[in-house]
C-alpha cells in the first residue's frame, strides 16, 4: 500500500472517530442518565445506612433488581429500629424468605407518589382530591390448601370479584393510610384511627399501625416514605373469620353461599410454578351476598375504586347467633325442624327458607366503610343502618379488604323486626310475603321509621282465592289475577303516620289503607266494604285473633280476609235510601231520577271513575227539604221535593247539587285529612268547586262550603256516616253544601 493511501486512510479514520465521539456525546447528553437524577430506591436505602434489615428482606424476596432500576413505586420503608421492635414483639431471631417477601411486597404500592398526592384517587377521568385512604400493593396471596363443600382437601384461590374470579387479576391486598386531607374529608378523627390502632399516636401521616417519620424522598424509580413500623399484610375478612372459633356459627352460614369452581388458567399456572399436578379451584361467594369476604378488590366500578372504599362486616359471635336464632326459628323449630341445637336447626332452615338466612347474613354486611364514629349513618346491603353500637363490639380489626367488628349481638334487621318481619318469618304467610316482595309493597312496611299495621293473609286463604307462588316462573312467580291481589294487599296494609297502634280489643274507629280505601274496627272485629256487603250478619265483620307489636307498628291477625266491594257507589247509597224512613232516601231519589248523572242499568254515577277515591256527603232528609225550600232543588206544588223533574233547568240544578256533595278524595273521621278538596262540580271554564274539611278528629268532622258555611258530619251511633263503599266513604251531614255557580 502506498504511503499516500495510508495517510488518506489515517486521516479519514481520525475524522470518523472525531465525528463519532461528538455524536456519542450529544446522544449521552440528550438520552443519558442526568447527573442530577436521584439514585434508585434500593441504592438510596443502602446509602442511608439504617435500612439493613429491610434491604436484607429485599434481597431475600428477589426485589433487589426491581428496586434498583427504572420503574415507579411508592415504598414505605421501615427502619432498622422498627425491625428490632417487630422481631422482639413477634419473638423472631431472623426473617425467612417467605416473611421477607410479604414485608417487602406489602410495603410497595404502584406508582410513585408524594404524600400530598396519596389522598387523591386516580380515576379514569383524572384525580379526585382527598378521597383516598388505600393503595394497591404488590402483595397478593396465591394458591392455598382448602376444604370443599364435601369436606375434600383441595387447592384453592380466593375470588377476586364479588361472585366471580378473573385469572387476569392477582387480588392484590391494599395498604391503608390515614392522612389529614382524607380524615378531614371523611369527617372522621383520631378516635377512628385509634379505635383500630390504640398503641400508635395519630399524626395525620399514619400508614396502618405506623407513622411516616420522613416523607417524599424522590428516587429514580419512585418515592420513599420512611415509617417506624414493619408493615405486614393483614388477613382478609374471609381469612380472619375462618381462624376464629367464636364466629363459627356465622361462618357456617356464610359457607352456604360458597362454591368452588375449577379454574384451568390458575391450575396451569400453579402446575408450571410448582411442578405439582393438583387442580386449583376458585372460591366464589354467591352474588346474593352483599360482597365476597375474600375479594381484595372493591366494587370495580372504576379501576382504582379500592383507593376510596372497602367493606365492613359485623360478625356476631356464636352466643349472639344462638340468641337471635330464637327469632329466625320461631315459626319453624316446633313444627318443621328436627329437635337439636340451634346450628343444626339453622342449617335445616336454610334448606326450607334460604332467603331468611341470606337476609340474616346481609344485614351484617356493608358495601362501604363504617367508621366507628359513624355506626348509625351508613346503610347495610339491606339498606338500613346498624342498630348496634361500639359497646356491642368485642373484637375489632382493620383487615386487608374491610373493617371487621366482632359483636355480642346480632343485627335486629328490619326484615325481621318490622311488621313485614312477621309475614316474612312465618311460613303460614309465605305467598303473601312473596307477593309483597314481587309487587313492590315490601319496602315501606319494612322501613323502621314508617309506622304500619299489617293484617296478614294466610296461604290457605290466598290459595282459595286462586293465588299461588311458583318460582319456576321467575318473571311472574305470583300466579293469579294480580290486579285483584294488589287491591287485596293494599286493603291489608294500613299506614299509621304518627298515630299509635289502636286498641283494637276495646275501641272503635276507622283506618285508611294504603290503597286509599277504609276499613273499620270495633271491639275486636274488623270490617271492610266487601265484608259489609255479605248477607249473613256473622260474615259482615271478622274477628281479630291477636295483635303482635313490631318496631314500626303491629300485625293484627284474623282468620278471614278483608274483601273490597265491587258494587258501584250508588248501590251503597241505595242500601240506605230505598224506604222513606231511610237516612239517604231523599238524596238517592234525586240521584236515581237524574238522567244526566245516573245510569239505572249499571248504577254508575257520571264523573265517578272506577279506581278513583271519593267521599259522598249526603244531607239528611230534613236538610234536603231545607235545600228544596231554599230553591236549590226542584219542588212540587205543595213544597215537597220533586224527585223527577222534567224541566232541563231543574235537572241541571239537581245534578249540580249532587256533584257538589261528592269530593275527589276519601275523608273519614280519623283525624288525618283536612284542607280544600275538589268536588265533581265544575263551572263553564272547567274549574272545580271546592269543599273544605275544616276540622277532623276521631269524633268530629266539620265541612265548609264556598259560602264559608259550616256543615257537620253526623257521627252518632245511629247515624249513617263512615259507610264504606267502592274506594269511597259516605257520610251523613246535618245540612247541605251550597255552591255559587
Amino acid at each position: 500500500m502506498s504511503k499516500i493511501l495510508q495517510k488518506f486512510l489515517i486521516v479519514n479514520l481520525a475524522i470518523i472517530f472525531i465525528l463519532s465521539a461528538c455524536r456519542k456525546k450529544e446522544f449521552d447528553e440528550f438520552y443519558g442518565r442526568p447527573e442530577t437524577l436521584a439514585d434508585p430506591i434500593y441504592q438510596q436505602l443502602q446509602a442511608k445506612g439504617n435500612f439493613t434489615r429491610f434491604l436484607d428482606c429485599i434481597d431475600k424476596s428477589g426485589y433487589k433488581e426491581t428496586l434498583s432500576k427504572a420503574g415507579s413505586w411508592t415504598v414505605f420503608a421501615p427502619t432498622d429500629a422498627a425491625f428490632t421492635t417487630y422481631m422482639t414483639e413477634n419473638n423472631l431471631t431472623e426473617i425467612n424468605a417467605t416473611l421477607a417477601s410479604a414485608i417487602v411486597r406489602y410495603s410497595m404500592t404502584y406508582d410513585g407518589e408524594k404524600v400530598e398526592r396519596l389522598s387523591d384517587n386516580l380515576t379514569a377521568k383524572g384525580f379526585v382530591k382527598n378521597v383516598g385512604f388505600r393503595r394497591r400493593t404488590v402483595y397478593y396471596d396465591f394458591v392455598y390448601d382448602g376444604i370443599d363443600n364435601d369436606g375434600k382437601a383441595i387447592k384453592v384461590i380466593a375470588g377476586n370479584r364479588n361472585g366471580a374470579y378473573l385469572p387476569t387479576d392477582f387480588n392484590n391486598k391494599n395498604l391503608p393510610y390515614f392522612l389529614s386531607p382524607f380524615v378531614t374529608f371523611a369527617g372522621i378523627s383520631a378516635l377512628d384511627y385509634n379505635y383500630f390502632y390504640p398503641n400508635t399516636e395519630y399524626t395525620g401521616k399514619n400508614v396502618g399501625p405506623g407513622k411516616i417519620i420522613e416523607q417524599d424522598i424522590v428516587a429514580e424509580n419512585g418515592v420513599i416514605h420512611i415509617v417506624d413500623k414493619v408493615l405486614t399484610p393483614p388477613q382478609s375478612i374471609d381469612q380472619y373469620i375462618g381462624t376464629k372459633a367464636q364466629y363459627g356459627a356465622f361462618k357456617s352460614l356464610l359457607d352456604k353461599y360458597v362454591s368452588y369452581n375449577l379454574n384451568t388458567d390458575i391450575t396451569h399456572r400453579y402446575q408450571v410454578l410448582t411442578g405439582k399436578s393438583d387442580n386449583v379451584y376458585a372460591k366464589n361467594y354467591s352474588i346474593l351476598l352483599g360482597f365476597s369476604p375474600n375479594n381484595e378488590n372493591y366494587l370495580k366500578e372504576d379501576a382504582n375504586d379500592a383507593q376510596i372504599g372497602m367493606y365492613t362486616i359485623f360478625a356476631p359471635t356464636d352466643d349472639a347467633v344462638e340468641a337471635y336464632a330464637k327469632v329466625l326459628l320461631k315459626y319453624y323449630a316446633k313444627n318443621r325442624l328436627q329437635p337439636g341445637n340451634y346450628k343444626a336447626q339453622l342449617n335445616e332452615l336454610f334448606s326450607l327458607r334460604s332467603d331468611i338466612i341470606r337476609d340474616f347474613i346481609n344485614s351484617h354486611l356493608y358495601r362501604t366503610t363504617v367508621w366507628p364514629s359513624k355506626f348509625n349513618t351508613v346503610n347495610s346491603f339491606l339498606g338500613e343502618a346498624t342498630k348496634l353500637t361500639p359497646a356491642n363490639v368485642v373484637d375489632k380489626q382493620f383487615l386487608s379488604n374491610g373493617l371487621f367488628y366482632g359483636v355480642n349481638a346480632a343485627q335486629n334487621a328490619n326484615v325481621f323486626s318490622t311488621v313485614y318481619g312477621k309475614v316474612n318469618l312465618d311460613p303460614t304467610y309465605y305467598i303473601m310475603k312473596q307477593a309483597l316482595d314481587v309487587l313492590g309493597y315490601a319496602i315501606p312496611i319494612k322501613t323502621a321509621s314508617l309506622k304500619y299495621i299489617v293484617i296478614p293473609i294466610p296461604d290457605a286463604t290466598l290459595v282459595s282465592l286462586g293465588f299461588s307462588y311458583d318460582p319456576f316462573y321467575p318473571s311472574s312467580p305470583i300466579r293469579g289475577d294480580l290486579n285483584i291481589l294488589r287491591r287485596l294487599l293494599q286493603t291489608h296494609i294500613i299506614p299509621l303516620g304518627d298515630r299509635a297502634v289502636p286498641n283494637f280489643a276495646t275501641t272503635a274507629g276507622i283506618l285508611e289503607t294504603s290503597g286509599g280505601e277504609y276499613i273499620k274496627y270495633n271491639n275486636g272485629f274488623f270490617s271492610s266494604a266487601g265484608t259489609e256487603d255479605l248477607p249473613a250478619v256473622a260474615d259482615k265483620s271478622i274477628k281479630i285473633d291477636s295483635v303482635a307489636t313490631a318496631v314500626n307498628g303491629a300485625d293484627a291477625y284474623a282468620a278471614k280476609v278483608l274483601m273490597y266491594t265491587v258494587l258501584p257507589v250508588s248501590k251503597h247509597i241505595e242500601k240506605y235510601g230505598t224506604l222513606t224512613t231511610d237516612p239517604y232516601y231523599s238524596f238517592f231519589q234525586y240521584l236515581k231520577n237524574n238522567v244526566t248523572l245516573y245510569t239505572a242499568a249499571t248504577g254508575a254515577i257520571q264523573g265517578v271513575t272506577d279506581g278513583t277515591s271519593y267521599t259522598v256527603f249526603i244531607p239528611t232528609n230534613a236538610a234536603i227539604q231545607a235545600a228544596v225550600t231554599a230553591g236549590l232543588l226542584p219542588k212540587l206544588a205543595n213544597g215537597t221535593p220533586n224527585y223527577a223533574p222534567t224541566d232541563a233547568g231543574d235537572i241541571s240544578r239537581v245534578a249540580k247539587f249532587i256533584q257538589y256533595h261528592i269530593i275527589k278524595s276519601t275523608v273519614a273521621s280519623d283525624g288525618q285529612k283536612t284542607g280544600s278538596f275538589e268536588s265533581l262540580l265544575k263551572n263553564d271554564s272547567g274549574d272545580a268547586a271546592k269543599v273544605t274539611v275544616f276540622t277532623n278528629t276521631t269524633n268530629t268532622l266539620t265541612l265548609r262550603d264556598v259560602t264559608n258555611t259550616s256543615v257537620n258530619v253526623l257521627l252518632g251511633t245511629t247515624d249513617r256516616s263512615n259507610v264504606l263503599s267502592n274506594r269511597t266513604v259516605i257520610h251523613q251531614i246535618n245540612s247541605y253544601l251550597k255552591y255559587q255557580f
